[in-house]
C-alpha cells in the first residue's frame, strides 16, 4: 500500500467539515499540514501509552515524543503489544518508539528515559498537545498542575490541552 493510500480516510475526514465542526475550521491541506507537523508529548509507555503511540502514529502524527521512566517487566507482556520477551529489563519509552517507527513509514517518535518532574517548562512548552497515560495520580496532578501553571493569557501558544487517559490503579468497591 502506498504511503498517500495509507492515509486516504484520514484526508476525507480532514478535508470535509461536519455537523458538530467549529464554523471557523477550514478543512483541507492546511489541516492536514497542520496534523502532520504537531509536536505531541505521550506521557507514559505502559498499557495505556502503547495504544495511544500506536493510534497517534496510525492517524498521521509524524512528530510524537514519549516519556516514561519504567523498565518492561514480565508482568508488562500481556498487556503491552509492544513488548517481547527479549525486551525486558530494557527502558519502555525506547522500546515503544522504536516498535511503532519500524512499523509505522514516515512517523519520528523520540523516546526519553525518566521521570516527568526532571523536565522544565521549556520542555513541555514544545508541544502542540500532551496525551496523559499515566497510573500514578501523583504525576497525573503535577502534569496538570505544570501545564495550567504554563499558561500566559497574553500568549495563546502557552496553553498544551492535556488529554488524560490514565488510571487510578487497581480499586475495589464494596456495598457496605
Amino acid at each position: 500500500m502506498a504511503t498517500a493510500d495509507r492515509w486516504t480516510h484520514l484526508y476525507k475526514v480532514l478535508s470535509k467539515s461536519g455537523p458538530f465542526s467549529d464554523p471557523d475550521w477550514v478543512p483541507g491541506d492546511e489541516t492536514i499540514k497542520s496534523l502532520e507537523e504537531s509536536k505531541i508529548l505521550v506521557i507514559g509507555a505502559g498499557g495505556l501509552g502503547c495504544e495511544i503511540l500506536k493510534n497517534l502514529a496510525l492517524s498521521g502524527f509524524k512528530d510524537i515524543h514519549v516519556i516514561d521512566m519504567d523498565t518492561i517487566d514480565i508482568s508488562n507482556l500481556n498487556r503491552q503489544f509492544l513488548f517481547r520477551q527479549s525486551d525486558i529489563g530494557k527502558p519502555k519509552a525506547e522500546v515503544a518508539a522504536a516498535f511503532v517507527k519500524k512499523r509505522v513509514k514516515g512517523v519520528n517518535i523520540t523516546p526519553y528515559v525518566g521521570k516527568i518532574q526532571d523536565k522544565d517548562e521549556d520542555y513541555y512548552m514544545q508541544f502542540k498537545i500532551v496525551v496523559c497515560g499515566l497510573d500514578s495520580i501523583e504525576a497525573r496532578r503535577w502534569i496538570n498542575s505544570t501545564l495550567v501553571g504554563m499558561v500566559d493569557m497574553d500568549n495563546p501558544e502557552s496553553l498544551k490541552p492535556l488529554i488524560d487517559g490514565g488510571t487510578e490503579g487497581p480499586s475495589a468497591r464494596y456495598p457496605s
